[in-house]
């Protein structure tokens, strides 16, 4: 058995989680390659206060799929109680996609392709949970859907600092300030 037969039968995958979170990760560079390289993205700075690479990858890894997925999770509780399963995973997704939607420059492509992608991102990292809670338990499940969401984010990163080619050197590293 090789390597990736090993891991798609691994105790962790048996609800789909590996190949979820490779295929989102996938989708996900391949669908801002794609942005960042046939649309007109302006990288020119606004004249507002930008955030050092260290807080970025802070809040976007670790801070932000933890609290996002929280909130997820937290607002699909209320929407099943309220309504049904199935109101639960429309209404959910739409809310954490209503709050997610603004963003500080204008997205190069028509709005509804950023919906339809962050409306299906958070529909999957609800599933996911939806698919642990019961063998792991809640806590388990909610890390494992914050880790997908983390590694969507991770991809997004990584691809955006491809395209990104005049960041010096110093301003990552802060090695020699003020000169």
């Amino acid at each position: 058995m090789n390597i990736v037969q090993k891991i798609r039968a691994s105790h962790l995958n048996r609800h789909g989680f590996i190949d979820v979170t490779v295929g989102l990760v996938v989708f996900q560079v391949i669908y801002l390659s794609l942005i960042l390289l046939f649309c007109n993205v302006d990288y020119e700075a606004d004249g507002t206060d930008s955030m050092s690479i260290g807080k970025i990858i802070f809040i976007s890894l670790l801070i932000a799929p933890y609290f996002e997925n929280l909130l997820l999770i937290g607002s699909a509780a209320v929407f099943e109680k309220l309504f049904n399963r199935k109101v639960m995973f429309l209404l959910a997704p739409s809310l954490l996609t209503a709050l997610h939607f603004i963003t500080p420059k204008e997205y190069p492509l028509p709005v509804l392709f950023r919906v339809l992608t962050l409306y299906a991102y958070f529909y999957i990292f609800l599933k996911q949970y939806d698919l642990h809670k019961l063998e792991l338990g809640t806590h388990k499940a909610l890390l494992l859907s914050s880790v997908i969401h983390a590694a969507v984010n991770a991809s997004t990163l990584l691809v955006a600092s491809f395209f990104e080619p005049d960041i010096a050197a110093e301003t990552i590293f802060s090695a020699q300030p003020g000169e």
